[in-house]
């Protein structure tokens, strides 16, 4: 229960009444700080009234030439404050003036913190509890809503309230030694302060709201069973309940009950359509075989779906990971009733899933369990470990035995997986990978438009290999890719300011999932194409704030970028240069792969730093940039080595070194296995103690203007890594080794025509 309006907050909000009267006042040009010493915990009793002391100081001074954020902030001032009253007339206020113009997120901050304060005032003033104020607040503001306003303000208000505390855990860590911050914090503070306390008294009530919101909306289909050849196939659907024609559909064909997005499709005017992949249940339960019937029973949906009444006979695909494979599955069938596909980092099974660079991944195992099998997680020895640490600890146990990689399974699991034997019995990207893969006949027979996403940090190799094998069988195709500094959760869940400690610019703060309908509608509802995917290729450059658009992102034609790595001295870091080093020499690297002493060491995945992860790793780092240029595409190589085994794996990355010393990484690190490098069907064993090419292509794309000054820096590594299979050199099946065939340390010469390129211009 709050407290009461105190009388110096409701002289407070007789104040903001007269000044919500006043004109606009001009931006407050003085810089501002206020001080604040959080508590160490957002649960902590005391941070209610540090936080209430804070906005109330805010207040009096607060002032914005853009009366619409100043009406916004104003309003989160209020309501953590307590003014609740005047905060409930702010946001109408805010409300008024954005009647006609665009449902943004200014509108939806109105709306939530309408609701809210609105509950809080009636509680406060002694009318209703506040779980029927909230209710009754929530549908006086949401009812009058269309189907889409309706679910941007429900997708707002189910964000996990254990994500707004982690945010203002950080805010109190970060401000808590400086004993201060300035306005611009402060507001934002209050804001997350505001998302995060409001949650904790409204959560539990929004399932029940949600359901009775939604069924006036909508009609629902739960548990659907559609025939197939030689099985059923389970799924759920959602359309608009006042449509009064046929709609398209929109079918997502997963494993994942996590990834139901029917309603919102329907919100957007399509019915919306999940099916699950064969032998899995819409409550996730039920065991999966992947890959192996996927498109022909998704095949097999479009047309049930083309059948049905609500149907205008028209189907497009969406899908992210798995279920963007299933769309390219479908794809290669071409039912007739499908129109187009949309994917978000789609999974390409033998490229980059359950290996990479022919690397297998532990956490295919965890895939397997949680995904396929749909079984819980092991057990762990800490009963508080979340998922996350519970694999963490026994990739470490992994790492610290003495058992072949065949044996990963029951290490991860204590039980052998049929399914994971079945993955490494197929190393290479054999006929077992290639089945599950469209041929080039399929891929030159796909004539419907397609739109892939993909980013640069991890979410690249799957789009990569469908755009360009699309391209290359039909240079026709109508097919759209965007790229920009994301991951794959980030495409998912819609970008946010900054992703692992690198600061997007603004122009690449994209909504990307809604970026997608936008599309759909220009296919299926002829609607504009948005302005965003203007050319084949779409991409974003960072550093540089801009978009650009080209037909294709590497042409033979442009200019690269090559430099040489520097093998005359022994000291790092090496150089790199723009022609051969003369005088001979060769540059050192040394692992030892039966070292386990790292076993528990997290890896960093920091996109900016300020020290290289340079563990097991070699570097080579150019001279400045006398100006500005503009890198984009893969980054090759031709390594002109000596290696001491007949095998290795290498971890290649790229970093911008800015002028003030920081690391910014490029592109997700790429791994790759040196036997397969440049082909994946066939492996082809290095010459131990022999100089030789090794020629190789990294499966990731960057786009990034490095300022003058700059250096570039490549690291190389031998992988070693606990949650990767280690490849010990010996020539045999990388999943037959052991430590036992570590024997001694591994060992590379670089020699002087070793030399990494990618495409450059003048920024």
């Amino acid at each position: 229960m709050r407290r009461p309006v105190s009388t110096v907050s409701r002289a407070r909000r007789a104040l903001m009444r007269v000044v919500l009267a006043l004109p606009a006042w001009p931006t407050w040009s003085r810089a501002a700080d206020f001080g604040f010493r959080p508590p160490r915990d957002p649960d902590d009793a005391a941070a209610e009234g540090l936080m209430r002391d804070l906005a109330e100081r805010i207040l009096p001074v607060y002032q914005d030439a853009d009366k619409d954020a100043f009406l916004a902030n104003v309003t989160a001032l209020q309501i953590v404050s307590g003014a609740y009253r005047a905060a409930q007339d702010s946001s109408r206020s805010l409300r008024e003036r954005r009647k006609g113009k665009p449902f943004d997120g200014l509108v939806e901050r109105a709306i939530l913190d309408g609701i809210y304060s609105s509950a809080r005032m009636l509680e406060a003033e002694g009318r209703v509890g506040f779980a029927e104020a909230y209710a009754r607040s929530f549908r006086e503001l949401v009812s009058p809503l269309d189907n889409a306003q309706a679910q941007a303000i429900m997708a707002r208000l189910e964000t996990p309230l254990a994500t707004y505390r982690e945010q203002v855990r950080r805010a109190f860590d970060l401000w808590r030694a400086k004993g201060s911050l300035p306005e611009a914090d402060a507001l934002a503070l209050v804001r997350t302060w505001l998302s995060y306390d409001s949650r904790r008294s409204f959560s539990a009530l929004l399932p029940e709201l949600f359901a009775a919101e939604n069924r006036g909306r909508y009609v629902a289909e739960a548990d659907l069973r559609i025939p197939v050849r030689g099985g059923v196939i389970h799924a759920s659907l959602v359309r608009p309940g006042r449509a009064d024609t046929a709609l398209p559909a929109l079918l997502r064909f997963t494993l994942d009950p996590a990834e139901d997005d029917a309603r919102l499709s329907a919100a957007k005017g399509y019915v919306g359509i999940t099916a699950y992949v064969r032998g899995r249940t819409p409550d996730g339960k039920g065991a999966a075989w992947p890959f192996v019937r996927d498109g022909e029973d998704a095949a097999a949906v479009i047309d049930w779906i083309a059948r049905q009444e609500w149907s205008d006979g028209r189907v497009a695909m969406v899908g992210d990971g798995y279920s963007g494979y299933a769309a390219w599955a479908a794809a290669r069938r071409r039912p007739a009733a499908l129109k187009a596909i949309a994917t978000i980092a789609p999974m390409a099974p033998g490229i980059d899933f359950p290996m990479a660079g022919q690397i297998f991944r532990n956490a295919m195992v965890r895939w397997a369990q949680e995904h396929a099998a749909a079984e819980p997680l092991p057990a762990a020895a800490d009963a508080d470990a979340g998922p996350d640490a519970i694999w963490q600890a026994l990739d470490a146990r992994w790492h610290r035995g003495n058992r072949p990689y065949w044996d990963i399974d029951r290490v991860l699991l204590g039980k052998r997986s049929r399914l994971v034997r079945t993955w490494l019995t197929h190393p290479s990207h054999d006929r077992y990978w290639q089945k599950f893969l469209p041929s080039a006949e399929q891929f030159a027979r796909i004539d419907i438009p397609v739109l892939s996403f993909a980013g640069y940090f991890g979410a690249d190799a799957g789009a990569l290999y469908f755009h360009n094998e699309h391209r290359r069988n039909r240079p026709q195709a109508d097919t759209t890719l965007l790229l920009g500094p994301y991951d794959a959760i980030s495409i998912r869940r819609g970008t946010v300011p900054a992703l692992r400690g690198y600061t997007l610019d603004p122009v690449a703060r994209v909504d990307l999932p809604e970026l997608r309908y936008q599309w759909l509608d220009h296919v299926l509802k002829g609607a504009d194409k948005p302005s965003l995917l203007l050319d084949r290729v779409n991409y974003q450059v960072m550093g540089a704030d801009r978009w650009r658009h080209a037909p294709v992102l590497e042409a033979p034609e442009r200019t690269r970028l090559r430099l040489y790595l520097d093998t005359r001295g022994r000291d790092e870091p090496h150089g790199l240069l723009p022609s051969p080093s003369e005088g001979g020499g060769n540059a050192r690297l040394s692992v030892d792969l039966a070292d386990r002493r790292d076993a528990r060491i997290p890896w960093p995945d920091a996109l900016r730093t300020s020290q290289l992860p340079a563990r097991n790793s070699i570097s080579f780092v150019s001279d400045p940039l006398p100006e500005d240029t503009e890198i984009a595409g893969s980054l090759r190589g031709v390594f002109d080595i000596t290696p001491s085994r007949q095998d290795m794996d290498f971890n290649v990355s790229l970093y911008e070194q800015t002028a003030s010393g920081e690391y910014q990484l490029l592109f997700d690190p790429y791994d790759f296995r040196a036997s397969y490098a440049g082909h994946r069907v066939r492996r082809r064993l290095l010459r131990a103690g022999e100089r030789q090419l090794l020629a190789f292509t990294t499966e990731r794309v960057t786009a990034s203007r490095l300022a003058a000054g700059s250096r570039i820096v490549l690291l190389v590594s031998l992988n070693r890594r606990p949650d990767r299979q280690v490849n010990y050199g010996s020539g045999k099946d990388v999943n037959s080794e052991t430590i036992a065939d570590a024997k001694w340390p591994v060992r590379v010469r670089w020699h002087a025509r070793s030399y990494v390129e990618i495409q450059a211009a003048k920024s």
